[in-house]
């Protein structure tokens, strides 16, 4: 069972809560069941359901009756489970009890085998096999990291360098040494019931949450593929590089506009355009060299 594939429940009845873990079977059968028989309603309340997966603080509601509603959605990270097991999402002043029993046995096993107890806390006799798994990362990609965010990457700086933005935060790291990696039980054999893929990294750059504040010329000198600039020609070629590398994350229809803003006016303020042939023109005709060492200064105006 993946963990999205398992149901949080919230039962309110007569002034008490009862939570448990059910799989999406379970939950038709035992809630939608009892509702209706009416499959264009069981469809709509599936629908609702579907829609928790991509907004986290959202949650299906089923009324029954004047004293009894369920609230459900799927659980959409580890992060969010820990919080279910551990009480985050009870309501004040109302008694709540985590029903074990009631939960489907899957849903039971999938909490054991990320390394939970039942209350949401880590088991630190549980240990884990850590192992490499094949990668290639695009800019767009979603990943998600073991410490249960999800980050998109904005642009691939190197083979194993990326720079990311946190889904939800909305802050950006240079993820140094990045790789995926599958996570099972120590001692047992990887299986779709008991593995974790995710991303980790050698070491991270913090860069804030503020798109515009970031160099993106010095993230890519720093943390890309190193090139020796011995002539003229190595540097045009460079700054070739450099205005596809902010064209390329500009004009993306994935990546939010905070950050295509910035590379935008990074790129503006570099070369002076953003437009392909005025670039390349200005680069033939030298326009760019004055920061390369031994070269005269050029004057150059803004064209959009």
């Amino acid at each position: 069972m993946k963990l999205e594939e398992i149901v949080l429940v919230k039962e309110h009845l007569k002034g008490k809560t009862m939570n448990y873990l059910l799989s999406l079977d379970d939950f038709m059968q035992i809630h939608v069941g009892r509702k209706t028989d009416s499959l264009v309603m069981g469809g709509q309340i599936a629908l609702a359901l579907a829609k928790t997966l991509s907004e986290d603080k959202n949650w299906m509601q089923i009324e029954f009756s004047e004293h009894k509603r369920v609230e459900a959605r799927f659980c959409s990270s580890e992060m969010q489970l820990r919080g279910f097991l551990g009480g985050r999402f009870d309501e004040i002043d109302v008694k709540t009890v985590f029903a074990e029993d009631v939960c489907n046995a899957y849903c039971l096993d999938k909490v054991t085998n990320l390394g939970l107890r039942i209350d949401g806390s880590t088991n630190t006799k549980f240990q884990f096999t850590y192992k490499p798994v094949d990668s290639h990362f695009e800019q767009g990609d979603i990943l998600h990291n073991f410490n249960g965010s999800d980050y998109r990457v904005l642009e691939k700086l190197s083979a194993r360098n990326l720079l990311l933005m946190d889904v939800k935060q909305g802050s950006m790291v240079v993820a140094i040494g990045s790789g995926m990696y599958t996570k099972y039980p120590k001692g047992e054999e990887p299986t779709e019931d008991n593995q974790t893929i995710g991303l980790e990294w050698d070491h991270g750059v913090y860069l804030g949450n503020t798109p515009s504040l970031v160099d993106f010329s010095i993230i890519r000198e720093k943390y890309g593929e190193v090139k020796e600039i011995e002539t003229i020609d190595d540097f045009r070629s460079s700054q070739e590089d450099l205005f596809n590398f902010y064209k390329k994350i500009a004009e993306s229809p994935i990546l939010e506009t905070s950050v295509k803003e910035a590379a935008t006016n990074a790129m503006y303020d570099v070369f002076c355009t953003g437009r392909q042939e005025v670039f390349l023109n200005n680069l033939s005709g030298g326009k760019y060299d004055s920061n390369f060492i031994g070269a005269a200064p050029v004057q150059k105006e803004m064209v959009r």
